[in-house]
């Protein structure tokens, strides 16, 4: 199992659909991004890999700066 504090990059879309399933893990993602203040229209026309992507680098980067404070 991949560490998401210590190496998020290698952590893909696919591991969580192979061991979620495909519906619960486009749930899973949607929920991040709600999480993570996304707005839908914006990111609906990008692959789910690259949706997936871009919630762990937004993910990574509030926890920096949560940190920083």
């Amino acid at each position: 199992m991949t560490d998401f504090g210590h190496s998020s990059s290698s952590l893909a879309f696919a591991d969580l659909e192979n061991r979620f399933g495909r519906e619960n893990a486009i749930v899973i993602l949607r929920t991040l991004e709600q999480f993570e203040g996304v707005i839908e229209e914006r990111v609906v026309k990008l692959s789910i890999d690259e949706r997936f992507r871009n919630v762990l680098r937004l993910m990574k980067d509030s926890m920096i700066t949560q940190t920083r404070h």
